[in-house]
Formats: C-alpha cells, structure tokens, sequence
C-alpha cells in the first residue's frame, strides 16, 4: 500500500515522491496549517497523548471542551459533542433514538457508516434509489403502516461521487409522517458547503437550527434534522462532532457510544479547536476552494467531460473502462500529478471511477497542469 510521507496539501510526497496532489479531503488545507500543528505540539507537551480514560471519567480536557465550544459557534448551534470518529456519529444517533421508530430507510449508496448504523438500529430495513425523494416516498408508503414513525438516513454529500442529497425534498416527502426523522452524515458537507460553511442543510437552505431532539414534543413539524460530521476533513482536524441544542447533546452523553468511548486524543483536539478558530477567522478560505472548485469543474467540461455545475470539491470521473481509468491514473502519475482510481468504494459501480479532490490551496497554475495533462490523455 501507498505511504504518505508528509503532510496532504497540493504537493505530497507519497512513498519518497512528490505529487501534484488531487486525492483525500484535505479540502481547505488546514491539516498543514503551522498553527494548527503547533497547537498539537504544544498541547502533547501540557497535557501528553491522551487523558486514558472516558470522558464521565475524568476525561474532559481544555482542548476537547474547545472544540465543543468552537464547532458550535462555527455550525450555528447552542452545544456540540466531541467524539473520536466521525464514524460513530450515525451510530450515536440511532442509538439515542432507540424504541423511538419502527423501520429506517436509507439511501442506497450511502457511505459504509450510515449502512452499519441503520442494520444496527434492529429496525426493519428498507434502502431507497439514491437521491430520490420520490423512491423514498413509495418505499414509505409500501413498508409503514398508520402511525408509524420512520428513521430516514443518507450522506450529505456523497464521498466518492460528490452527489449532494436532496435534503429539502426529503423534508417534504416526511411532513406527513408525524414523528418522523432525518439523520445526514454530513462529513463530507460540513467546512464547505453554505454561506457560512455549515455544510449541506445550509446549502439546501434548512433552516437553522438542526438537532433539537428526538422527540415529538422537541420540533414543530416532521421531520426532526439530524445532522452529523467529522474534524478530519474540510475541518482539518481530528474526531467526530455533532451539533444541537443543550438539552439533545445532554442526551447524547447518555449514549454507551459517548459514556464508554475513550475521549480523543489530546493533540488532536487542540489541533482541531485551532482549524476551526482559524476557518472562523478567515472565511476567505472557503471562497479559494469555491474559486478553485468552479475552475476546475468548468476546465474539465471543456475537455468534453460530463461534469456538473457543483460547489463540492469532489469530482467523480467515469472515462470509459477500469482498464482505460488504471492507465489514465498511472500515466498521470508517471507525470508527477496523482489522481487516485478507486476501483471499489461505497457508492461505485463495478468500474469504480477516478475521484479527483480540489483544495482551497491548489494554485490556478496547478489546475491548469492537471487540464493539460488530462487533455492529452483522453
């Protein structure tokens, strides 16, 4: 397997070579940011690697109680909860709303994450058409009997193919369910997309606030909005977070997942609570990715490519077979320019696809050196 040897950013050194850099999600470059690696440093020194033990016992540490205080300013929310992996935040959720719902039904090319947390939930499952409200309508209307509440689950933007749901349709589609919810995993939405960055309920124009609760009595109409993410992408940082009012995050607490996880890694938090006062600082970052995204997109459209007019900063490239996608991602490489194939990933069909990532810190030089080389390729 590939090594990386430095940091991700646009050039990165990948077993003893570097590239030009088109792959992971490293999307607004803070994972390199010399603030944000000083921080680290100097919270490994104060507070060493990690608290061993749980956050109920005595785990709590400034930097993790930062981020906590930082994600909710940054996402428009009253508390936020810090946990270890983004991973887990599908699973925190459904595990809060046990005994509350009757079958989940989740978009069929959702991330493995969001599929583990719905089979998990011990529901009756029901997967729909991906991005289709109207599948999800008639999937609805054939498993629910009267007065059954459902659990509806889906990426916010989809990690291979940068789809993003149809959130606002979804929302429609579940008025008439009373009790009903729907949870995002928005790891991939949250640092880039929305005015403020907020991720793809901003985008879809929800409004705010998200993660009021569970219960019926804690949100005006159907459906509850439920929305999660991680640190370790767009936030460059480390670890999950979900954002929502004082009382729900106190009830996520309650959550085996939360009382008897290990508390992240000190290091890592201190990092994290720094990206984000950084992003917060300088919202300019998210507009040079926004810049660097249309550049990109509009530069491989005129290559006579198939790729839509989208904010998200993952383009998913089918160019014929796996065999052609594997030479074009080798000769590319043989270029100095790394641009992974993923030959089998949640949401692919059998012929995966190349998945090219754009970054706020590419220069336009840099682009056009990727165009020009995919321009004689194809």
């Amino acid at each position: 397997m590939p090594v990386m040897q430095s940091p991700p950013g646009p050039r990165t050194v990948i077993d003893g070579r570097e590239y030009l850099y088109f792959g992971g999600t490293a999307y607004l470059g803070l994972q390199r940011h010399p603030e944000v690696i000083r921080a680290a440093c100097e919270a490994a020194e104060r507070y060493g690697i990690g608290s061993a033990t749980s956050r109920t016992g005595y785990g709590d540490t400034p930097p993790t109680l930062d981020v906590e205080r930082q994600a909710a300013c940054f996402l428009g929310a009253e508390a936020a909860l810090y946990f270890a992996s983004g991973y887990q935040g599908g699973h925190i959720l459904v595990s809060a709303g046990r005994g509350l719902f009757d079958a989940v039904f989740v978009d069929e090319l959702s991330h493995y994450c969001v599929l583990e947390a719905a089979r998990l939930s011990g529901l009756p499952f029901f997967p729909f058409q991906h991005a289709d409200p109207e599948d999800l309508r008639a999937a609805l209307g054939a498993n629910l009997k009267p007065g059954q509440r459902p659990l509806v689950m889906s990426d916010g933007v989809f990690s291979a193919l940068g789809h993003i749901a149809p959130v606002a349709e979804y929302c429609r589609v579940l008025r008439h369910y009373a009790g009903a919810a729907l949870v995002i995993d928005d790891a991939h939405g949250i640092g880039v997309l929305g005015e403020h960055g907020r991720g793809t309920t901003e985008h879809s124009g929800m409004p705010d606030p998200i993660n009021l609760g569970l219960s019926a009595d804690e949100f005006s109409e159907p459906p509850a909005l439920l929305v999660y993410g991680t640190c370790s992408k767009a936030l460059g940082g480390f670890g999950g977070i979900i954002p929502g009012s004082q009382r729900f995050i106190a009830q996520l607490k309650q959550t085996h997942y939360y009382a008897g996880a290990s508390a992240p890694p000190v290091p890592a938090a201190a990092a994290t609570g720094r990206a984000l006062e950084i992003l917060q600082a300088d919202p300019a970052i998210r507009l040079r990715l926004h810049e660097n995204v249309r550049a990109a997109r509009a530069g491989l459209r005129r290559l006579g490519l198939t790729v839509d007019d989208s904010p998200v900063p993952i383009v998913c490239l089918r160019i014929g077979s796996a065999d052609r996608m594997r030479r074009i991602h080798e000769e590319l490489l043989d270029r100095g320019i790394l641009v992974p194939y993923m030959a089998a990933y949640s949401g692919l069909g059998p012929e995966g696809a190349l998945r090219l990532a754009v970054f706020a810190d590419h220069s336009g030089e840099m682009i056009e050196q990727l165009l020009d080389a995919l321009a004689r390729l194809l």
